[in-house]
């Protein structure tokens, strides 16, 4: 009988640091595979990741690369809710230009398929979720001066 005790006894902080290990641990953070589809290649494309929950488009995004070969991907991205902003640099100035309404002058694409009607969208308008696990997007280039 004593030694049931002890055997009990000696289980008992393992059991106790399994479930210290188990809530403390990170949260598996997942890739994000961004498909892009272009009807015209002139210039590079870059994307630029933000958290969904604002207004306007910050000046410094979460996370920004450039697409090589119609495909962007962000690696080791935790859970949560973003929106994703592409734009074809067609001119090589390193950044998207707007008019002075703020319509995209070069092909842009969102996250969500976020229509061009107003000028850019929020990021709010291009929300998607991202969970545990890896999450893939098609994103096509649209250009505002073709639909005028």
């Amino acid at each position: 009988m004593p030694q049931r005790i002890l055997q009990t006894v000696k289980r008992l902080p393992y059991s106790a640091l399994l479930i210290v290990l188990a809530v403390c641990s990170p949260v598996y953070a997942g890739d994000i595979l961004v498909n892009i589809s272009a009807k015209q290649a002139a210039g590079p494309v870059y994307l630029a990741l933000v958290a969904a929950d604002q207004q306007h488009w910050p000046a410094a995004p979460l996370r920004q690369v450039q697409a090589e070969h119609g495909v962007a991907l962000l690696s080791e991205v935790p859970p949560g809710r973003y929106a994703v902003q592409l734009y074809q640099d067609s001119n090589g100035n390193g950044q998207l230009d707007l008019s002075l309404r703020g319509i995209p002058l070069e092909p842009v694409g969102f996250s969500a398929s976020a229509p061009l009607v107003k000028g850019k969208p929020t990021p709010l308008a291009c929300l998607f979720t991202h969970g545990s696990g890896d999450t893939e997007l098609h994103i096509e280039l649209h250009s505002a001066r073709a639909k005028r």
